[in-house]
């Protein structure tokens, strides 16, 4: 039986925005995974529209502490892309 693996999101945000850190990511060998899920919600009285074009990156439970620290570099400037 295959191991289903948990994951952990590490961003939530614009699809421009998740796709430089995706690419940082992969860089250092972490797996990525994008969940783009937030769409519009009907309700009987309209529609809620939620975050449009927002992207959750998603990595495997064992990397998150390494891929948040990633993040955190990059979001003070330590990566130049």
């Amino acid at each position: 039986m295959i191991e289903e693996k948990r994951r952990i999101s590490v961003h939530q945000g614009s699809k421009e925005e998740a796709t430089i850190l995706k690419m940082l990511l992969e860089s250092f060998s972490i797996q990525v995974f994008e969940d783009a899920s937030l769409m519009s919600v009907f309700n009987p009285w309209g529609v809620l529209v939620g975050d449009i074009n927002a992207i959750k990156l998603k990595v495997a439970e064992e990397d998150y502490e390494k891929a948040k620290a990633i993040i955190d570099n990059y979001n003070s400037g330590e990566y130049h892309i």
